[in-house]
């Protein structure tokens, strides 16, 4: 159905569409008694036309009046209710920034400072809000707004209470299924504990640059969310701390009982994560922790794992200033954590590619140090083949190409690693087609190689 276009609610004058959701329309106004731009969210029309008006209507009005009780500087302010005879609406704050979703589109992973003084608004909000007997029910990244001064403020508190009501009654599904706990999957009673869940849920997309559940449709989200556990938010990252696992898997509980009882305990563990790793706020002495963690480390089969210093300056630096182009400050813990888990240039880019979120990012990434001879050193990857192959560098280095297709950068470890063992590029195509597990994915390689 076509929303109408308005010019006026009430006292405010209506200007552009800002978004429109499941509940309604936001649109930018103008209060012209005290000369002061909002935002005003109406409930959609049809919404208004099921029988239930005078229900929702009611709910509505005291969801709004809650939320505009909450008067926080993380928390989007509310300072208006009003009806017409077709429409409700709500009259807030109105900030200038972006949401957090679009900071993390793509993957993107935020710097880590930012992203734990984000949460920790996050949680300043969600606790002023639960002690008032305020529970946000929709916590997500969308719902997560950046002002312009870089501080956080969460929108649509108390909102989805009623947006849950109304909508059950036209069949449509509520929520957003990543970020919902267990109990709003179970259909049990939610408290802030759910909030929290859902709050966590969005620090580990900040801290891993990736969701913590993900799936190609409803129920394969809600079976995740219910039974399984997600990855080692460090296994996705590696230039994240693994101080910060313990945490938020507990955060991420599948019980209530399980998890942090309220904000403040969230928090002070986080806070404790972040100083055991060496990563509270304003500190820059990343490196330092890294190297002392070196000597930690178990030896890998090409003999003991180096210390940053058994690297080239060169080497780092240049690797290092690549990948700040792709994403940002976090360059330079990446490629520090990284570099003390790998052997080789090789290694060391194949662990580092990973976290670049664009594809085509990652591919010019790849490529930039492929064959680069100026990194030198002795840990340089540019080996001349085993003397059991007659086959050339530059057909090892083809063949890793196309299996990147399928396998990203892993490819080239695995082109390098079967190399010696292959006595003609057919049958190292033949050993990298066996390396590939999807069966359609391994014909396309056969294809693209000629042994098809």
């Amino acid at each position: 159905m076509t929303e109408p276009s308005l010019t006026t609610l009430g006292k405010y004058r209506i200007g552009e569409t800002l978004g429109a959701g499941a509940m309604g329309i936001v649109y930018r106004a103008f209060d012209p008694h005290i000369a002061r731009h909002v935002a005003i969210k109406t409930v959609r029309r049809e919404l208004l036309e099921n029988g239930e008006r005078a229900s929702l209507i009611a709910r509505f009005r005291n969801e709004a009046q809650a939320a505009g009780r909450l008067a926080h500087p993380n928390i989007v302010g509310v300072y208006d209710y009003g009806e017409t005879d077709d429409t409700a609406y709500i009259v807030m704050e109105l900030v200038s920034g972006r949401s957090l979703k679009s900071v993390l589109e793509g993957g993107r992973i935020p710097d880590l400072a930012a992203a734990l003084e984000w949460f920790a608004q996050l949680l300043a909000a969600l606790g002023f809000a639960h002690e008032r007997g305020v529970i946000h029910r929709d916590v997500k990244p969308a719902n997560l707004l950046i002002d312009a001064d870089g501080r956080l403020k969460v929108t649509d508190f108390g909102i989805a209470h009623v947006e849950s009501s109304a909508l059950t009654m036209v069949g449509a599904m509520i929520g957003t299924p990543g970020y919902m706990s267990p109990e709003q999957f179970s259909g049990d009673a939610v408290d802030a504990r759910s909030d929290l869940f859902s709050a966590a849920v969005v620090l580990y997309q900040m801290l891993a640059g990736q969701r913590a559940f993900a799936g190609a449709s409803q129920a394969a989200v809600m079976q995740q969310v219910m039974h399984e556990t997600p990855r080692a938010p460090s296994a996705c990252n590696p230039a994240l701390p693994p101080a910060f696992d313990a945490v938020l898997m507990r955060a991420l509980g599948k019980a209530r009982a399980s998890r942090f009882p309220n904000a403040a305990a969230f928090g002070d563990a986080i806070r404790e994560a972040a100083g055991a790793a060496g990563t509270a706020s304003g500190r820059d002495d990343d490196r330092t922790v890294l190297e002392a963690r070196a000597s930690n480390l178990a030896p890998s089969s090409h003999g003991s794992l180096p210390s940053l210093s058994a690297w080239p300056d060169n080497t780092l630096g240049q690797i290092e200033a690549c990948l700040a182009a792709q994403i940002g400050p976090v360059a330079r813990l990446l490629v520090a954590r990284c570099a003390q888990r790998a052997t080789d240039i090789g290694a060391l880019i194949a662990l580092i590619a990973p976290s670049i979120p664009s594809e085509k990012g990652r591919a010019q990434f790849i490529a930039a140090f492929r064959n680069d001879a100026s990194l030198t050193g002795p840990l340089a990857s540019h080996s001349p083949p085993d003397a059991r192959t007659s086959l050339a560098a530059d057909e090892v280095h083809a063949a890793a190409r196309k299996l990147a297709v399928y396998l990203g950068p892993i490819a080239g470890i695995i082109a390098k690693r079967e190399a010696p063992r292959a006595a003609s590029i057919g049958a190292l195509h033949e050993r990298l087609a066996a390396a590939i597990s999807d069966t359609r994915d391994r014909e396309r390689f056969a294809r693209d190689v000629g042994l098809r």
